[in-house]
């Protein structure tokens, strides 16, 4: 028979202690986002659109949302993310059924309405680019647990390492899952028709 010190007993019941903490936190953080709600989040900011429309003017309600977070000058995840979601779109919306996609810059200082709008037509008139001040984006952000942080690439020069999730919100507007960077396409494709459908 093994004998456990009580160093060993007192590592086992940490290491439980520990995953239970984690779990308790997960389900916390699972319940808390999905009561989350597109209007909810959008509430009390000041932020436009690529067309220079304030979000509370957008015409939003009744069409499933997939909201992503990124910036123009992203050399992959975020073209390679918009291109895809709409590929895959274009593919399973049989009805034609109007999903929008959302992109809010991380990057309010190049990305002005008029570079938003540029960078945004070349993925489709669902796609709607959301602008604004530094302050009132890290408020959206926040509330959708996106992280990001600048990275100096050199002389006058950054990059930005952000959260690559793709938020689902429902024609009510409610959140209604996500879609993970990389995600197998299998995956992506049901999530989707899931989302148009119901």
């Amino acid at each position: 028979m093994i004998k456990l010190t009580k160093l060993h007993i007192l590592t086992i019941c940490m290491t439980i202690l520990i995953l239970i903490s984690s779990l308790i936190i997960s389900y916390k953080y699972v319940q808390q986002n999905s009561k989350l709600t597109l209007a909810q989040t959008f509430k009390n900011l000041n932020l436009i659109s690529h067309n220079k429309q304030k979000i509370s003017d957008l015409n939003l309600q009744g069409y499933p949302i997939l909201l992503f977070f990124g910036f123009t000058h992203c050399p992959e995840v975020c073209p390679t993310t918009l291109g895809n979601l709409q590929n895959i779109l274009e593919n399973i919306n049989k009805s034609d059924q109007v999903v929008k996609i959302v992109f809010v810059t991380l990057d309010p200082d190049r990305d002005n309405s008029i570079n938003l709008k540029h960078y945004i037509s070349g993925f489709g008139e669902n796609v709607v680019g959301i602008t604004g001040k530094i302050d009132q984006i890290s408020k959206l952000a926040k509330r959708w647990n996106v992280y990001w942080e600048k990275i100096e690439t050199g002389k006058n020069n950054y990059n930005i390492n952000h959260t690559a999730t793709v938020f689902m919100i429902d024609k009510n507007g409610d959140f209604s899952g996500t879609i993970a960077w990389g995600e197998n396409q299998s995956s992506v494709k049901l999530k989707l028709q899931k989302l148009i459908h119901n």
